[in-house]
Parts: structure tokens; sequence; C-alpha cells
């Protein structure tokens, strides 16, 4: 099995997982990325979700209705899936580092010297990085296209692919993951943030 097919099995079933009681007051799909234990060899994709119930209780907390809705630090926090962990999923991590092996670009713990950061482990760090976006970015035009998101919540709801800060390339990626003007809202907030 592919990492991408991977991906997609355990995101198929963490999405069609999601309750039919909540799913339809689901306004969003998160797919948190990050690097575990600061690693850049070990990026982990952790799905959630938010729903209008919890964007109203967030508004008074936050700085206006557009944080409230598009900032995950609102959010519910959920994880139906958290794949790569090395100890939630390590089958989910194995396959991560054979991927990122066949790509050419694992390296092993004595190229992390300071010095070597700059020629080497820091350009190769940026291609994992880079690689495994567009694996997420891929991931979720399949789950659109292929009706995954509208069969578990009743509707197309936009992917936000993010990390805990947002910037220019979350909204690109995130426009790039979703349907034509899904995801124009959320992409709009942050470049005006």
């Amino acid at each position: 099995m592919t990492f991408q097919d991977y991906l997609r099995t355990l995101a198929d079933r963490a999405i069609s997982s999601i309750p039919a009681g909540e799913a339809e007051d689901i306004y969003v799909i998160s797919f948190f990325i990050d690097d575990e234990r600061d690693d850049p060899r070990q990026p982990t994709l952790t799905i959630g979700y938010n729903t209008e119930a919890q964007f109203r209780r967030s508004i008074a907390d936050a700085s206006d209705e557009a944080e409230a809705r598009w900032n995950y630090a609102f959010w519910l926090q959920n994880e139906l899936t958290v794949i790569g962990d090395l100890t939630r999923d390590a089958d989910g991590a194995a396959a991560r580092r054979q991927w990122i092996t066949e790509l050419g670009l694992w390296y092993d713990d004595e190229c992390t010297q300071p010095e070597d950061w700059m020629t080497t482990v820091g350009p190769t760090a940026a291609l994992i990085e880079a690689n495994f976006n567009q694996a997420c970015v891929q991931l979720a035009r399949d789950l659109h296209n292929d009706g995954v998101i509208k069969s578990a919540i009743g509707k197309p709801v936009p992917v936000i692919l993010h990390e805990l800060e947002y910037y220019e390339a979350i909204a690109r990626r995130t426009e790039a993951a979703n349907p034509p003007g899904l995801a124009d809202d959320f992409a709009a907030w942050v470049r005006t943030g």
C-alpha cells in the first residue's frame, strides 16, 4: 500500500465515523499538519472538524466572527484520527518513513548538527514538508471528488489544511484542496488577517 493509499484509508474511516447527528452542524473539516517532536521527518495529519454550535459559542471570545469561524484555536480540537503519530499510528509512522525514504529525502540524526542544517537538513526538511503538504492537498481533493465528504456530512464543506499559524501558503493549499469557491471565505480571512 502506498503512503497516499494509507492516508486515504484512514481519512475515509475517520470522516465516515462522524455521527449523523453531529454531521449536519459541521461547516469545516480540519487537516491540521504538524511535525511530531518538531522533527521535519515526522509530519502528522490530524483530521477533525468544527460545528456551527462551536462557532457561535466562540464568538464572544474572538476578536470578530471571522476569527471565531476560521481560527483553529476556537474550534472543537477533536481528533477523528492522527495519521503518522509514532505512538497512536505506528503503522502510519512506518509507512511515512518508507515514503520519505523512497523520495530520497530521509536523513539520519548525525546529519542534524548545526553546521549541517543550512546545507543539508534545512533544504531536505523543506522538501519533505512540500511533499507531505501536497499529499494532503491530493487527499482532500480525492475525498471531495469521490463524494466521501458529502456522503458523511450531507453537503460539501471546505477542508482547511493548516498549522497553528496562518499565512499565504496555507490559503493557497486550502484553495487547491477544495472545489473552486468552497474555501474562499477562509482564504479571504487569512489574506486580510
